[in-house]
């Protein structure tokens, strides 16, 4: 049986700030990300997350995000998307990716 354990984080306001911040940060690009997969539509996961080194560059913010991170962003982007095309196939009824507000 696996557990999964559940622990409360109290950070401190400094912590909680810089939190809040890359959580907003990860925001913005699941929306460029979206906003580049609505315009092309023969984009892959893994041709998007190339193109974070060169968006590190021009959007100077992403430098104090982890790569890891981003990566991981765009990855729940398309399994997001795989889902939705999984359930359109299923005959559900599904609409489309939707912008994420702050």
């Amino acid at each position: 049986m696996n557990y999964n354990y559940r622990y409360r984080l109290n950070p401190s306001e400094d912590l909680r700030e810089r939190l809040a911040w890359t959580v907003d940060t990860c925001r913005q690009v699941y929306n460029h990300f979206l906003h580049r997969l609505n315009r092309h539509d023969d984009t892959s996961s893994y041709s998007e997350q190339k193109r974070l080194p060169d968006l590190k560059k021009w959007w100077s913010d992403l430098q104090n995000v982890h790569s890891k991170v981003l990566q991981k962003v765009v990855q729940r982007l398309y399994d997001n998307l795989s889902t939705l095309k999984g359930r359109k196939q299923n005959g559900y009824s599904v609409g489309e990716l939707k912008w994420k507000s702050p």
